[in-house]
């Protein structure tokens, strides 16, 4: 497996490492793989991920409505970890189904760290979006999500060794997952 080292891989050394990863998968490089996961220990740690990219979720949802004032913000916050465990959850029977079941401890690690990114870029185009024309601003969060999306694709067809409509699958799955938890989050919180 690639990246795959001995065991005695610190929590610290594999968040420097996934942060590393995170900006190679955004450059399209295929080397961040190598960072993504440093031990077999590194998929479970890869989900610091989700820690760090908290504090943007809750910037870019309260940038975006009052679903976070209120009775809103608990039921958010299920439906963000939910979003975070549900897909890895959910690509196990795709990835054994596609016979890369052994791969899977990489892509798990590669998506988390890539999310990284994906976030920085969101974040990014929701604050230049609240200041620029709305025209703009609805092209500049197309393009965000684009990105994401290929970013998504991009990491699920190295990290599993796929073709790309097979990676495609895995964006799909992960759309759907998202689409249902938002639309239950949206339900639910008001």
């Amino acid at each position: 497996m690639p990246g795959l080292s001995a065991p005695g891989v610190s929590t610290e050394e594999q968040v420097a490492a996934g942060i590393r990863a995170a900006g190679l998968l955004a450059m399209g490089r295929e080397e961040g793989l190598r960072y993504a996961l440093l031990s077999m220990e590194g998929t479970a740690r890869s989900f610091w991920a989700g820690a760090i990219c908290l504090l943007p979720f809750l910037l870019i949802r309260s940038l975006g409505n009052d679903a976070l004032l209120g009775a809103g913000l608990p039921v958010e916050l299920i439906g963000y970890v939910l979003g975070w465990v549900a897909f890895p959850l959910a690509s196990l029977l795709l990835v054994d189904a596609s016979g890369r079941g052994p791969l899977w401890p990489l892509f798990v690690a590669a998506w988390n760290w890539a999310n990284l990114a994906q976030y920085a870029v969101l974040v990014l185009s929701t604050l230049l979006g609240s200041v620029l024309p709305p025209a703009l601003a609805g092209l500049l969060t197309l393009a965000s999500f684009a990105y994401a999306l290929w970013m998504e694709w991009f990491v699920a067809q190295r990290a599993l060794r796929i073709s790309g409509a097979r990676a495609a699958l895995f964006v799909l799955l992960d759309i759907g997952i998202g689409l249902l938890i938002a639309t239950i989050v949206g339900r639910i919180g008001g």
